[in-house]
């Protein structure tokens, strides 16, 4: 399986489960055939500094490297920042098991920014489980975020979902910072065990080498 990339949308289907990205908002929306009502995660660049929410900058470039769908949203105005998303769909030796990888980056050119991004995430309602990781009511979803990048991610409870704001921190001109969750979907309801071991499973993982 592969992404299937069309100028600023893309998508990978693998049955059951399919994710298409609208790349203009940006837009992730995850489905399962069998399961309503979708995942849809939205995602929003703000500055710290100004405290302000700022329209989702234009798309400047789009591509799949391997297993990798990479989209640039390099920095214009009124954005203070550029930032990029990495997705890749991971192969799972668990059965009827799906995992997505994200990766989200920001970097300034500025001397006073405080890059954000803020991630909502609708469809599901979730509860805090272990080790920060976030389960659906169903336990069949589950949000993962690596232990390394926990102190720059603030994840809260909505009505229907989730919002999830990371970085944040005071920037040095040029500097890139990086994070990576994991989003993981079963067809049946989990254990707090099951996540448990996705968790440290994922906290062990190499850095992947493409990034």
């Amino acid at each position: 399986m592969s992404w299937n990339l069309r100028e600023s949308a893309a998508k990978w289907e693998g049955q059951p489960w399919s994710v298409d990205v609208d790349l203009t908002q940006p837009t992730i929306r995850f489905c399962n055939a069998a399961q309503l009502p979708a995942l849809v995660i939205a995602v929003t660049p703000r500055d710290q500094h100004t405290k302000q929410s700022t329209v989702s900058l234009p798309l400047g470039e789009a591509y799949v490297r391997q297993k990798d769908l990479i989209a640039i949203f390099p920095e214009s105005a009124p954005g203070r920042f550029g930032y990029q998303i990495d997705m890749r769909v991971l192969p799972h030796g668990l059965r009827n098991t799906f995992a997505m990888e994200i990766w989200l980056s920001v970097q300034t050119s500025l001397l006073d920014s405080n890059p954000q991004l803020e991630l909502r995430m609708s469809g599901e309602t979730f509860k805090l489980s272990v080790n920060n990781c976030w389960t659906s009511e169903s336990s069949t979803l589950g949000l993962l975020v690596h232990p390394l990048d926990q102190q720059d991610c603030h994840i809260e409870s909505i009505q229907d979902g989730l919002a999830m704001r990371v970085f944040g921190r005071f920037m040095e001109k040029g500097v890139i910072r990086r994070m990576r969750f994991q989003l993981i979907a079963t067809t049946e309801a989990q254990a707090v065990r099951f996540w448990q071991e996705r968790f440290e499973e994922f906290s062990d993982s190499p850095l992947p080498l493409t990034t």
